[in-house]
């Protein structure tokens, strides 16, 4: 596998059968809503914690309370987002939203630092989503942007772990499963109580 294109990533769910397997994250190239450059893994993920969830930009009622939701997140996590935890959303409409539609969303919706919202080559976006498992085993419902857009993923590239859950899960729980399943000890501040977060698990590769 040729290492500049691709990075390992901890256990996710295959699209095939709910089993599991070792994919890799694409080190494409995305563009923020700022018109910044990056290499999705090398610069955005790689030694890292991040959250990661598909959306995009006129995708109607999910998309908006999606973004409302993890923006009550960001405003938990504090001054810790862009620090100890980063945040990235992808668009799935790569042709419609560009770096500076992008913005505008970003600033409609009173996004703080540390939040990148990305866009780039429909093909490159394409490798992203299959690759971070935001697939549907149905081809089906699999080519419907709107079945992607429900589910949060969050990563300690470092520890090769990965987790995911509801995007639309209470904040605070969101916040506590974060914090227990794949930050390190002593990163996350004074104590968040627990919340709902339903459907969440944690994948661990052990090398």
């Amino acid at each position: 596998m040729d290492s500049r294109t691709t990075q390992p990533v901890g256990r996710t769910f295959a699209a095939s059968g709910g089993k599991r397997r070792f994919n890799a994250i694409p080190n494409v190239e995305v563009v923020s809503h700022e018109g910044e450059k990056f290499r999705f893994y090398d610069d955005l993920i790689k030694d890292k914690i991040v959250t990661v969830n598909f959306f995009f930009a006129l995708c109607g009622d999910s998309c908006p309370l999606i973004t409302a939701n993890l923006r009550k997140v960001q405003e938990l996590f504090g001054d810790r987002v862009g620090r100890d935890i980063h945040m990235c959303s992808i668009t799935l409409q790569p042709e419609f939203d560009t770096p500076e539609s992008l913005a505008a969303y970003v600033k409609q919706y009173e996004i703080g630092p540390g939040w990148k919202f990305l866009t780039g080559k429909p093909a490159d976006i394409e490798r992203l989503r299959r690759a971070l498992g935001f697939t549907n085993p149905d081809p089906a419902l699999d080519i419907i942007a709107d079945s992607h857009t429900g589910i949060l993923r969050y990563g300690n590239d470092r520890l090769k772990r990965w987790a995911g859950g509801p995007a639309l899960a209470r904040p605070q729980g969101i916040v506590y499963a974060i914090r227990n399943s794949v930050m390190d000890a002593g990163i996350g501040g004074a104590p968040i109580p627990p919340g709902r977060f339903d459907s969440h698990h944690n994948d661990r590769h052990h090398g």
